[in-house]
């Protein structure tokens, strides 16, 4: 049997398209096609042909886009660098629009690594890349443990930073008086809109000043109004 046999249906067609683009087909600067044209093309499964354009994205060959596709670029590494350096320019470019035209505000958290590289369509690190460089200009930061921030690291503010705030204007208004019992992480997470980590976090700053606290068979209970309302 022929080595070529034996190699992944992946790999034989990473090679063919390969094949076709030192050939010029397609040609430097063009789109290659969509996984599902190329799964029909070769006839296999979608996977097998992400697998494959994988394998080209790692030789340098082809890189992601945001909202676009795969661009070819060339057999040269060198071309190769410069489209990846392109990507997290662009990223960076759009963040810094969003920061300057005030759709992020200072102290607001910004998303992760790895949901910024869900949005643009590329890898974390193109993503960190991005980050890391509106961090240089000054106008993002990172804090250990919670993430980005827009602004210097005295005015990050988290989500459970602002949900803390949402209790304890409750509270010092009575609207949540003390001695009454808060519902479950589950239910308030439905009500504030955010994930049950977020609410317990907001809870635990507010149990380190001692406004709340929790109690045996009870949950946590109201206990204290905050200093000065």
């Amino acid at each position: 049997m022929s080595k070529a046999k034996d190699e992944p249906t992946y790999v034989r067609i990473a090679e063919d398209i390969r094949s076709h683009i030192k050939q010029g087909d397609p040609p430097a600067g063009s789109m290659l096609l969509s996984e599902a044209a190329l799964a029909r093309t070769y006839g296999v499964a979608r996977g097998t042909i992400r697998q494959a354009v994988a394998e080209l994205e790692r030789a340098g060959l082809v890189v992601s886009e945001a909202g676009r596709g795969r661009r070819v670029v060339s057999n040269s590494p060198t071309d190769a660098r410069r489209a990846t350096s392109s990507q997290y320019e662009t990223i960076a470019e759009a963040l810094r629009k969003r920061i300057e035209s005030g759709e992020l505000l200072p102290g607001q958290q910004l998303p992760g690594e790895g949901a910024t590289a869900d949005e643009f369509g590329v890898s974390k690190g193109t993503a960190r890349q991005a980050l890391q460089m509106l961090a240089a200009e000054q106008l993002i930061s990172s804090i250990h443990g919670k993430g980005w921030f827009v602004g210097g690291a005295d005015h990050a503010r988290t989500r459970a930073d602002e949900v803390a705030d949402h209790f304890r204007r409750e509270i010092g208004s009575g609207e949540l008086a003390v001695g009454s019992v808060l519902s479950g992480e589950n239910v308030l997470a439905q009500e504030q809109g955010v994930g049950r980590i977020t609410i317990r976090r907001a809870l635990a700053l507010l149990e380190a000043e001692g406004i709340v606290e929790k109690r045996p068979g009870k949950g946590r209970v109201v206990k204290s109004r905050p200093e000065g309302t």
